[in-house]
């Protein structure tokens, strides 16, 4: 190949691996992001794992085959090593799994396996570093990704222990242009790939706090109305299809205008976010998962993934009223006693949505509103709320 054959070579294998390594750090940021979809978001590590592992299986598969050809040993495969060192390094900087660290591990110690006889210390030494580097990366990826000198630094150090495996390779010698064009794409590509990651880092932050913003309630800090929509669609399909039991509790404070109208808006705030606080730390006591919403205004709930019979419903709203009737407004008043309705419904076979358990739980919230207040009234065993 002549000098403009190779620039022109050069020119567009530094470009697709930029390509490719763009369309792998997106693919991975969006695993790990708020917005996956639900089946990525319950399977998220394993499809992390597995995928990584499996792109980087192929490129060390292709570097393997490009030495068993005669024709390619003179340096062609460069673009695998180049993707090979900056996948494996964003890869475990990005997922911070001490799986993924061990498989590369093993990868780069079977690639000089397979064309490193004679061993040298060198090499050894250099497969070693570079295994290192990937248990510390792994393990400090929060300071590698708010530090870029660190980011840096690392990368340099596990790129050099990379190239240094590379010439201590038992193979046919390897010639000039090969280093030349290694080591100015690596220097090429280095930067743009890790200053690409820094730009998908900041996205998916920005999109899970704008997540976050939606997702939740402004003044209490717990899940918001819209959420709880969702998570009622939720509970109700996990019904549907495997048969997976919840309940709703929909409390009300009582009196709670009178509140307002005697200490002020601001203070009935106060009071709202303290009770926010104290049922949502009230669910994550629980001894099966729960989440806590507000509703709106003073109106809030709890779904607890269990079906819960009338005597268990009732024992998990009467302690919640009795540590509510404990909590001092020492800001409001010391003497401020709150007291709350609570409705109690979990899902049925005669349901048709998500929404039917809330309103079971609704109506049972009135029932209790109207049975004198600070009570809870939960569905009856055997009886079809509706």
């Amino acid at each position: 190949m002549n000098f403009n054959e190779i620039l022109v070579s050069f020119t567009l294998s530094l470009i697709t691996n930029f390509v490719v390594m763009v369309g792998a750090t997106s693919f991975f940021y969006w695993v790990n992001s708020s917005t996956a979809t639900p089946f990525v978001v319950a399977h998220r590590q394993v499809l992390a794992l597995v995928t990584g592992f499996g792109f980087m299986a192929y490129l060390f598969a292709q570097m393997l085959s490009d030495g068993l050809y005669e024709h390619l040993r003179v340096g062609y495969h460069w673009t695998y090593l180049n993707m090979m060192i900056l996948t494996i390094y964003i890869l475990n900087m990005q997922l911070g799994l001490r799986w993924q660290a061990l498989l590369d591990g093993v990868l780069i110690a079977v690639y000089y396996l397979v064309f490193g006889a004679p061993y040298s210390i060198v090499g050894i030494t250099a497969v070693v570093v570079a295994a290192a580097v990937l248990y510390i990366v792994q393990a400090d990826s929060a300071r590698l990704i708010a530090q870029r000198r660190w980011k840096y630094g690392l990368l340099d150090l596990f790129a050099a222990a990379m190239l240094v495996m590379e010439a201590q390779l038992g193979r046919a010698q390897l010639d000039s242009w090969f280093w030349v064009r290694q080591i100015l794409a690596l220097c090429l590509l280095a930067p743009l790939c890790l200053e690409f990651e820094e730009v998908m880092r900041l996205t998916r932050q920005r999109s899970d706090q704008l997540e976050r913003l939606v997702s939740t309630d402004e003044l209490t800090g717990v899940q918001n109305f819209g959420t709880f929509n969702k998570e009622l669609a939720r509970c109700y399909t996990e019904y549907q299809k495997h048969g997976t039991p919840y309940s709703v509790f929909e409390g009300d404070l009582d009196h709670f205008k009178h509140i307002n109208d005697t200490y002020g808006h601001p203070s009935g705030n106060l009071v709202l976010k303290r009770l926010a606080m104290e049922l949502e730390a009230y669910a994550d006591t629980m001894p099966f998962p729960a989440k806590a919403f507000r509703l709106g205004g003073e109106e809030f709930a709890i779904i607890a993934q269990s079906e819960l019979n009338h005597e268990q419903a009732t024992e998990i709203g009467e302690r919640f009223l009795k540590l509510l009737s404990l909590v001092k407004f020492a800001d409001v008043d010391p003497d401020l006693v709150l007291t709350c309705s609570i409705g109690q419904a979990h899902v049925q076979p005669g349901d048709y949505s998500g929404d039917d358990v809330y309103k079971h739980a609704d109506r049972y919230l009135y029932e209790a509103k109207r049975g004198g207040r600070n009570r809870i009234k939960a569905q009856e065993d055997g009886v079809e709320a509706g």
